[in-house]
């Protein structure tokens, strides 16, 4: 067999890559998906390659620079990136940060005056990701919008199939959501009990300590073993009196909305970069954008 053409798809988490993971991509057709479970971005995944067309797919936080950097260097795929709108994707990601027992606030998760936060501006400007994918490896990346299934899914799926030259079985996609929300109250409780044992500067300068490096085998599992401990508590957490909960809220949406007005204009170029993609691969909406 001839050396596969391979697409990898590198997700923002919280921007529903594991739904694509688990709902799109197993509907495509006309190509070998190999699912995100036990896969690692190394030479030894090419093992597992048996068609002609190949699609991988992993998310990724704060280092997806580096992950696009490393699929480029092991795979050479062709990129295909996921967002959602800024002010959303950062309160979802903020929520999971909670849920996981980490106290920061969600004004010191995205610092907008100063760019100290936790994660930094330039890690959620998304055409910034787009342009030095293109620098990088010479061709342009399919963005996806996830705001663009919820409005027109035929549109959103008729563009991956496109970009890939694949077909896709509609009778297979759901709107089922993958993950189920934790509610306020839930993740508010979260965050009082872990404030008790970490405060929010210690926890803060401990994440802006961390690097790409530090990820190994042990601390995943440590992580692994966190997150499982975690999703007991927030199931305990449903039957907690609301009288536990002090005045704060989850996040400050005054906050929040600073965050979307700061990346208005990066929201902007994101859809002109759509757009311009649409034409070229010859898909048109069937819905008007609707911000």
């Amino acid at each position: 067999m001839s050396k596969p053409q391979t697409f990898f798809h590198v997700g923002y988490a919280r921007a529903a890559s594991t739904f694509l993971q688990k709902t799109v991509f197993p509907a495509l057709t006309g190509l070998q998906y190999i699912p995100r479970n036990n896969f690692r971005v190394r030479e030894s995944e090419k093992k597992r390659f048996k068609a002609d067309k190949i699609l991988m797919s992993r998310e990724a936080g704060e280092y997806i620079v580096d992950r696009c950097d490393r699929v480029k260097d092991v795979f050479g795929s062709k990129i295909i990136i996921s967002v959602r709108r800024h002010d959303a994707l950062a309160a979802s990601t903020y929520r999971l940060y909670v849920k996981n027992g980490n106290t920061f606030r969600f004004t010191q998760f995205l610092d907008i005056d100063n760019n100290k936060g936790v994660r930094k501006l330039e890690d959620f400007t998304y055409m910034n990701l787009v342009q030095h994918i293109e620098r990088t490896t010479g061709t342009k990346p399919l963005l996806l919008i996830f705001e663009d299934y919820i409005n027109d899914p035929d549109f959103y799926i008729d563009t991956l199939c496109a970009y890939m030259q694949c077909g896709v079985d509609k009778s297979k996609l759901s709107q089922k959501a993958v993950h189920k929300s934790y509610t306020d109250k839930q993740l508010r409780i979260r965050r009082q009990l872990a404030d008790k044992y970490l405060p929010q500067e210690q926890n803060k300068a401990a994440l802006d300590q961390s690097h790409i490096g530090d990820f190994t085998k042990l601390k995943s599992m440590k992580d692994n073993f966190m997150i499982r401990i975690s999703g007991l508590f927030m199931r305990l957490a449903r039957f907690a009196p609301d009288s536990w909960l002090n005045d704060e809220p989850l996040i400050d949406q005054a906050h929040m909305q600073r965050v979307r007005d700061h990346f208005a204009d990066d929201w902007v170029a994101c859809y002109e970069y759509v757009e311009q993609q649409s034409i070229e691969l010859g898909i048109g909406r069937n819905v008007a954008i609707n911000d």
